[in-house]
């Protein structure tokens, strides 16, 4: 491990850092030595020297060769520059090399010398163009590329932690037990961290990546399974639900659940049976009857005299889920009230004051249900549904509702789920149930992939499922802008669009520039079937059921990754109606219409979960800072589940047989778990 004096020694007090630049790296995140150790470069470049004959068109490449021909160097525009000369790489080849606005190389380029230049390759002109002069001698075959801000370039971070390593490097200690060093065969700390930043070739490069991954993977897993040990030695609410209540529950469900909705609610009542309280995930693909099973839930919770809640991200959906546990529940008995910010301040308080008292037993609400003046009289059960849409904080503060000592029973829920064996590793601190069926009678959804191009099949497509009295979503993008605007103009100009193609139609519009009580309009007079068409942003991908929509219209498909896509389209297809998903993209690659062409080819969440993971990682998908997860620094979840597997075993191991561990090893794993605290 760093000593703690690494830890508390300055970046300032590394030679050449100065106070301006010591401001620049906070920016970064980074105030220390070991910060500065830590900050991994995410990509290298390329230097080792390589033959013309090659090469490809436009790729970056370390070319030698001999100067034969005298930098000319002009000058235009703005203090623009363009130096100019011929470079013999062979005897048979000679080219240009042009380098743009670095007049000031012109006396390192010696005609008659060798010299080496990093640039990118015009094959067509037999052209380099310049990006990097690397002298007579290249020292190396890779060079690091780090993240960093303005003011503060690529070639300063080197020689800084360059630096770094010359004063304070041999002050770096190993931080894992020697075990686990010796099982997965890795590099002393010291060292990895050195190649990570200059590799002397890609053998080298491979091994120290391989010990800090192993390194994060063992910190995330010791932390995860601790966790799950501590919340087995919390108190729970043993609900000692009534059997004959939750059966005449499910009979009043006018269809068969199906053999993975069953085995849910078992393995959810088994539970609940228990003295700790559970921590369950329960994912399943869009349409599975995820909802379904977190009402069984509830209702089981409160056949045993508690209360149980179920908090949605959105407004929408959290009504959506209120009318619906009411529709199939009343009849026998059973009644959820809402809590929204957006209430009636008086229907609001009532509710408020019914779950201080107990007398509402079950509330489906928004991020109102854990706010500081809402209080439960013996809250058992919490459900989370689209977990990743909330903060881990906010997660905790519900759960954090139950009454004195007790933690309430915990269920989250996601539709974007990953393979089962990844899912029990990377949230090792909770129980995974997956629903891998969907309900009988739904019908495949039709997808196409069409180029903008194509919009008149667009066009018939909105046309034949309104006049079959059917409905239409025609969904964008929502654009990363500072205008906040671009959004709006967006959706507003493609109904404007439509509107002129379709002036008889009902058109409806939802973006999240609306007031709540806009929103709710547009989506309430969708789904009673008073507009024929919705243009929105993807805020429509969370559980909006509307039966009758048989039609996902997808602009700008491109933008979104396949689970996001997956989502959207599981917006129709709802019913037994014959439904249809059209993607359309601008196409610029071969492998972006590869990646979109799997949507056509496949129905399988699971399946496409997994493609997006291995394109995009954990964040990107499950949403960043907010997944429950960490943001991987070195580790990807697809690439890496080997490992993942491994050490999750490993650190079960070590945990049960901590003895096994010097007290010097325990030393150490202590100050690097307690440094290194991640949030989940």
């Amino acid at each position: 491990m760093c000593q703690s004096n690494i830890k508390d020694i300055r970046i300032d007090q590394v030679k050449g850092v100065g106070p301006k630049t010591v401001q620049k790296f906070i920016q970064l995140g980074i105030e220390t030595v070991e910060d500065l150790f830590f900050h991994i470069p995410f990509r290298y470049e390329d230097l080792q020297e390589r033959e013309i004959t090659s090469l490809l068109d436009q790729e970056k490449v370390v070319l030698r060769g001999t100067v034969v021909s005298p930098p000319l160097v002009t000058f235009y525009g703005n203090k623009k520059s363009r130096l100019w000369f011929k470079m013999a790489v062979d005897e048979y080849n000679i080219i240009s090399v042009v380098f743009f606005n670095q007049h000031y190389l012109k006396n390192s380029i010696v005609l008659g010398e060798s010299v080496a230049v990093y640039g990118k390759w015009q094959a067509n002109r037999q052209e380099l163009l310049a990006m990097k002069l690397l002298g007579k001698q290249s020292s190396q075959d890779f060079s690091p590329i780090y993240r960093t801000i303005q003011g503060l370039k690529q070639g300063q971070i080197q020689k800084i932690i360059r630096q770094a390593f010359v004063d304070y490097g041999s002050l770096i200690e190993e931080d894992l037990p020697d075990y686990v060093n010796g099982y997965f065969d890795l590099l002393p700390l010291n060292q990895a961290l050195y190649a990570m930043h200059f590799p002397a070739n890609d053998q080298e490069y491979q091994y120290a990546k391989h010990k800090l991954k192993v390194r994060e993977a063992f910190i995330y897993q010791w932390q995860l399974q601790g966790m799950k040990h501590d919340q087995e030695t919390q108190k729970g609410y043993q609900i000692h639900y009534d059997l004959d209540q939750l059966r005449q529950a499910i009979q009043a469900i006018p269809f068969e659940l199906t053999n993975s909705q069953k085995k849910a609610v078992n393995a959810i009542c088994y539970d609940f049976l228990q003295v700790y309280p559970m921590q369950r995930l329960l994912q399943g693909d869009v349409g599975s009857g995820k909802t379904l099973v977190a009402f069984l839930a509830m209702i089981a919770t409160v056949s045993a005299g508690f209360q149980a809640c179920l908090m949605a991200p959105t407004e929408i959906l959290a009504i959506q889920h209120q009318v619906a546990f009411n529709r199939y529940f009343e009849a026998v008995g059973l009644h959820a009230e809402l809590l929204t910010s957006q209430m009636d301040p008086t229907q609001k308080s009532q509710v408020i004051s019914g779950l201080k008292t107990g007398r509402i037993r079950l509330v489906i609400g928004t991020h109102a249900l854990f706010q500081a003046g809402v209080s439960y009289k013996d809250l058992a059960f919490v459900v989370i549904d689209e977990q990743h849409r909330f903060g881990v904080g906010q997660r905790q503060a519900l759960s954090e509702k139950a009454a004195g000592d007790f933690k309430a029973n915990n269920l989250q829920m996601t539709a974007t789920p990953i393979p089962r064996s990844l899912a029990q590793t990377l949230y090792a601190n909770l129980n995974v149930t997956s629903l891998e069926e969907l309900p009988s009678g739904r019908q495949p959804i039709e997808t196409k992939l069409l180029e903008e191009g194509q919009m008149d099949q667009v066009f018939e497509s909105i046309q034949d499922q309104v006049e079959k009295g059917h409905q239409v979503y025609y969904v964008l993008p929502m654009i990363q802008s500072s205008d906040a605007m671009t959004d709006v103009e967006n959706v507003e100009n493609v109904a404007l669009t439509l509107k002129q193609r379709f002036p008889n139609y009902r058109m409806g519009l939802l973006h999240g520039q609306l007031s709540k009580e806009a929103q709710l309009f547009s989506m309430d007079q969708f789904k009673k079937g008073e507009l024929d068409i919705l243009v929105a942003t993807s805020m429509v991908e969370v559980g909006v059921d509307v039966p009758n929509a048989t039609l996902m219209v997808i602009q700008s498909a491109e933008r979104f990754g396949l689970a996001q896509l997956h989502q959207l389209r599981g917006r129709v297809g709802r019913s037994n109606l014959p439904s249809y998903c059209l993607l359309v993209a601008q196409i610029k690659t071969e492998q972006a219409k590869k990646r979109l062409q799997m949507m056509t080819e496949s129905q399988d969440g699971f399946a496409l979960s997994k493609e997006d993971l291995k394109i995009r990682g954990m964040g990107d998908i499950l949403g960043r800072n907010q997944s429950g997860l960490p943001e991987f620094q070195l580790i990807h979840p697809i690439e890496d589940q080997e490992l993942l597997v491994n050490t999750y075993k490993m650190v079960a191991y070590l945990q049960s047989h901590l003895e096994n561990l010097s007290s010097m090893e325990q030393q150490r794993l202590n100050t690097l778990l307690t440094r290194t605290k991640m949030e989940y």
